[in-house]
């Protein structure tokens, strides 16, 4: 974990996702338990969707990031969510308040994301991408895992108003650290902050209909996604049916997958830059489908743990893997774009996933639906292993052509 240690940047920008994350986990734990006790399932699905439905504004928000001063951006995002969620404890609101705070505070995580994205590359330099995202997974993954078991040991023995105040206070202490990093998130170029916000999100669209390599990642988020998503629905029937599991057992299933992703991309930390994206990515989805193919057909308890364990890690490289490759292929000044573009597709493939997969958990089972899920994951690698090489040759050829002409 070199940079953390050498780059002060870097680990205050390490530092504020990490505990952001938790954060984001912990909260969500307690609003969705307390949402479900107080006024049911519904409650529930308005919740996620309060959670979802505004990162499909990814490419409008991104275009902020493209625009504007990058650290400031995110220090007044982080500001926005901790005072959100500050008068959420405070006040207690009845649920259409609550659902349009919830909402409100995930447009700014929704404009945070391509900020930091985009600003990563000028934190750490090109050559050090691979291990910058690794490392940035380990923490960010760390915060994933163990949220939301803080999150619930927090609503059970404290309430609900505490919990939420702890969650603002780690925007707080994201903003002060992010606010901390050494300015180096101008805009690339200074005509980049004279353009109208107009031509900055037009100019970033382009980059996304007209890059191969972004049409590659996009592609494989979409259909990735809509299969891997399926395990959601499948994971607890599996447990109570089919493996005889009880909560703690079921429980055990979501945090082996967690601790997969945070070791997947501890191995990538351990290659350093070494790798290149495009292999880490094929082994990604790889990894995502054999392991939610295992956890599908596994005869106990034990082997799904195992089967959950791989899948996580799958997942941890495919997040670093598509990141660098964005960042290595795309320019600096259209990130925020590009990011918030290519980041909506994995939230419309939830939709998808769980507009389908409902029915299909009643007609086939959560075993059945689990190895259709990791076919789909697997089957993939047909449509991304093509494209993606057929990009990144391209890439090769024009700089063959430009060094020949020099």
């Amino acid at each position: 974990m070199s940079l953390i240690r050498g780059n002060i940047a870097f680990r205050r920008y390490w530092s504020a996702r990490l505990v952001s994350y938790l954060g984001d986990q912990l909260a969500r734990t307690a609003l969705l338990i307390a949402a479900y006790d107080a006024y049911g399932g519904t409650a529930v699905a308005l919740l996620l969707l309060a959670t979802t439905a505004p990162r499909l504004l990814g490419p409008l928000l991104g275009a902020l990031a493209d625009r504007f001063d990058q650290r400031r951006l995110m220090v007044g995002c982080d500001l926005i969510q901790a005072l959100l969620y500050l008068a959420v404890a405070l006040l207690m609101p009845p649920l259409p308040v609550l659902l349009a705070a919830v909402t409100a505070a995930t447009v700014a995580a929704t404009a945070f994301t391509p900020a930091g994205r985009g600003l990563l590359p000028r934190l750490v330099g090109q050559d050090r991408l691979p291990a910058a995202n690794a490392q940035l997974a380990v923490g960010m993954n760390i915060g994933f895992a163990t949220g939301p078991a803080l999150g619930g040991l927090m609503l059970a023995t404290v309430g609900l108003g505490p919990t939420l105040v702890a969650d603002a206070a780690t925007f707080v202490l994201s903003a002060l650290l992010i606010r901390g990093v050494r300015r180096l998130s101008a805009p690339a170029t200074p005509a980049a902050a004279r353009e109208p916000f107009r031509r900055v999100l037009g100019a970033g669209m382009r980059v996304v209909r007209h890059s191969q390599v972004v049409r590659a990642v996009s592609v494989g988020f979409l259909v990735l996604v809509t299969f891997a998503a399926l395990d959601n629905l499948a994971l607890v029937p599996l447990g109570r049916t089919a493996l005889a599991a009880d909560e703690v057992m079921i429980g055990l299933l979501g945090t082996a997958y967690g601790v997969g992703m945070v070791l997947g991309p501890v191995l990538l930390t351990r290659a350093g830059g070494r790798t290149r994206m495009q292999f880490v990515l094929y082994g990604a989805v790889l990894a995502l489908g054999l392991g939610t193919l295992f956890t599908g057909v596994s005869p106990v308890i034990g082997v799904a743990l195992v089967g959950q364990a791989l899948a996580g890690a799958g997942a941890g490289w495919h997040h670093v893997a598509a990141d660098t490759l964005i960042q290595q292929h795309v320019p600096a000044e259209r990130l925020g774009v590009v990011f918030g573009t290519v980041y909506m597709f994995p939230y419309g493939a939830e939709v998808l996933a769980y507009l389908a997969g409902a029915s299909l958990l009643g007609l086939i089972g959560p075993r059945w639906l689990l190895v259709v899920s990791g076919i789909g994951i697997l089957a993939t690698l047909a449509l991304v292993v093509p494209m993606l090489t057929r990009a990144l040759g391209e890439r090769t050829r024009r700089r063959a052509a430009v060094a020949a002409v020099a």
